[in-house]
């Protein structure tokens, strides 16, 4: 019996290796076949289909200008995706979280001063989330800015689900004790930290 996948990963294969040749016909061929699969990745990550289409464009570029550096043509897939997380992942960061995405942060009342404490919160948050390294800020961003399950995360970042569940339960805990006067109003009023003795 034929298997149409061994078929299919020769043909990858041989488009792979003309591709890096400057091939950039072989290279269209490959963008056409992995196309659908790569917005699917980006759009998981985004959720938005301008933002990953955008994103799929950009790592369809990073991808033609790093082809030498795949070592084994028959993973091209599996590479490319790893490239479309990274881009959409960039895209995501670029956006940055705001005070609409933490509704608890959110000043009440309207007029500059409710304005300007907004805008102070989301800056600290934004500070925040900057001091976590970059896979945690990454997992913490996929689950409580974009809404992705610990399993989504998992496959995203290429990571085990408890690997995530750590990662996340850490950024939390750093994030508390940076914001801990904005989750937690009463906090600054607490003995020993900057109100009353």
């Amino acid at each position: 019996m034929w298997d149409r996948r061994i078929s299919l990963d020769d043909d990858v294969r041989d488009l792979v290796i003309l591709a890096r040749q400057q091939d950039a016909n072989a290279f269209s061929a490959l963008i056409q076949h992995f196309e659908r699969a790569a917005l699917g990745v980006a759009y998981a990550i985004l959720r938005d289909a301008d933002r990953a289409g955008d994103a799929v464009q950009e790592a369809f570029l990073r991808a033609w200008q790093q082809l030498s550096k795949l070592s084994e043509a028959e993973k091209f897939g599996a590479w490319l995706m790893q490239i479309v997380r990274h881009a959409a992942i960039d895209s995501l960061r670029r956006m940055g979280p705001t005070v609409g995405e933490f509704p608890e942060l959110a000043a009440t009342g309207d007029g500059p001063e409710a304005e300007a404490m907004a805008a102070d919160q989301e800056a600290r948050v934004k500070a925040a989330l900057a001091q976590l390294d970059e896979t945690t800020r990454e997992a913490v961003m996929l689950r409580y800015y974009r809404g992705h399950s610990t399993k989504e995360i998992a496959l995203l970042l290429g990571m085990s689900p408890a690997a995530v569940d750590m990662r996340i339960s850490r950024g939390r805990a750093a994030l508390r004790e940076q914001l801990q006067d904005l989750v937690e109003p009463d906090a600054m009023l607490r003995p020993g930290i900057g109100g009353r003795p």
